[in-house]
């Protein structure tokens, strides 16, 4: 189902309606526990949601990647917007390092950076009480760029 939201194409729905994993899966992967820096990353699984976009880069799912980075998308062969969710599976992949920017100018440093040769997934951790960790990981963003900034941290599980 999609819509028109000003100039961009959108899907319909609640911003934080889950995305199902283009293979049905669950989950696009689980970001491990990790210990680093004297800080601790919670472990949780990896959820696409609907989500939107407010304006340059700001926004989270897939119509904030697809507004922001439908042209580069296109590209790759992810021609259309219902493609986003293949393209974040193509990037979450069992192996893929995990980045974390520990001095991010928000001051939120939890901020998760996977990165394939394909591009680049932003998570963002979320509070989720029924979860065997307590925490989710939600795609905020995904484009092709390819340099990370952070250090690396772990591996996608």
């Amino acid at each position: 189902l999609m819509a028109r939201q000003g100039k961009y194409v959108s899907i319909a729905g609640s911003p934080n309606s889950p995305i199902a994993h283009p293979d049905g899966l669950a989950c696009y992967g689980r970001v491990p526990e990790i210990e680093t820096k004297n800080d601790f990353i919670p472990a949780g699984d990896i959820f696409l949601r609907v989500g939107r976009h407010t304006g340059p880069n700001r926004g989270f799912g897939v119509n904030h990647i697809w507004a922001e980075h439908e042209k580069e998308l296109a590209q790759l062969g992810y021609d259309t917007i219902s493609d986003v969710a293949r393209f974040v599976r193509d990037i979450i992949q069992p192996g893929a390092p995990i980045y974390c920017e520990f001095n991010h100018p928000g001051g939120k440093h939890r901020t998760t950076v996977l990165k394939s040769a394909l591009g680049m997934v932003i998570l963002e951790p979320r509070e989720a009480p029924e979860t065997d960790s307590g925490w989710i990981y939600v795609v905020v963003t995904a484009y092709s760029k390819r340099n990370p900034h952070g250090v690396q941290i772990g591996r996608i599980i």
